[in-house]
């Protein structure tokens, strides 16, 4: 039987390796995603006319903000396109530069709306929902087959209840980190304009908080 044991033990380490390896995934995704969006899809739904079609900007160059989410830039793909570009976007009351020869447009940007920013925020939402969502589905697919593994007697109650509980201890832990993990991010996206959005992120933001506030103090007692 301490074979077996061996085993089943399978079944939780590889369960919680795949947990982790959801909230790293989660993590990176989050990294691309800030204020520079907002700005980014505004020139999303900019379409110029070009032969008679209109067509998206975004088909015609890349968007890009490598000096700052403030200053957008336009690397279009064929430079015949750019006097239309230029003329589209003067049109929708940007001020776009260009020089002479150059693939690329410049455009300053005014910094983007609360409404913009929310929807960005709501993004990090759906991507930390479906990192919940992973987690959720690693347990419970584990659960069934460790069940399915006590009912053909390839492992006993006694172990099954172990790896049961240390699964669910893993779940709970990085249920509660993809959760802070999309709460400092929004917190990064809105600033003042952040609110929790449910109980749990009303505990982790007051907790937060309180790490920020001592954060700041050791700062100045340093700086005395």
């Amino acid at each position: 039987m301490a074979g077996r044991g061996k085993e089943e033990e399978g079944y939780s380490v590889e369960a919680q390796e795949n947990m982790h390896v959801a909230l790293e995934t989660f993590k990176e995704s989050l990294i691309p995603i800030g204020s520079e969006e907002a700005n980014k899809n505004v020139f999303a739904t900019i379409k110029v006319m070009v032969g008679g079609i209109r067509r998206r900007l975004v088909d015609l160059g890349n968007v890009e903000a490598p000096e700052g989410p403030l200053k957008i830039q336009l690397m279009i793909f064929n430079k015949e396109h750019i006097p239309l570009v230029m003329e589209q976007l003067k049109e929708d009351g940007f001020k776009p530069r260009s020089d002479p020869g150059s693939q690329y447009v410049k455009i300053d940007v005014p910094p983007p709306t609360r409404l913009q920013l929310m929807d960005i925020a709501a993004d990090v939402d759906r991507r930390t929902k479906s990192c919940v969502g992973a987690l959720t589905k690693i347990k419970s697919n584990t659960s069934q087959r460790l069940m399915k593994a006590l009912e053909n007697e390839y492992i006993e109650q006694k172990i099954a209840g172990v790896a049961n509980k240390n699964m669910e201890k893993t779940f709970i832990k990085l249920e509660k980190e993809s959760v802070k993990i999309g709460m400092i991010k929004k917190i990064e996206i809105l600033g003042k304009w952040y609110s929790p959005d449910n109980d749990l992120e009303k505990i982790l933001y007051k907790t937060y908080q309180e790490a920020q506030k001592k954060k700041i103090e050791k700062s100045e007692s340093k700086s005395d």
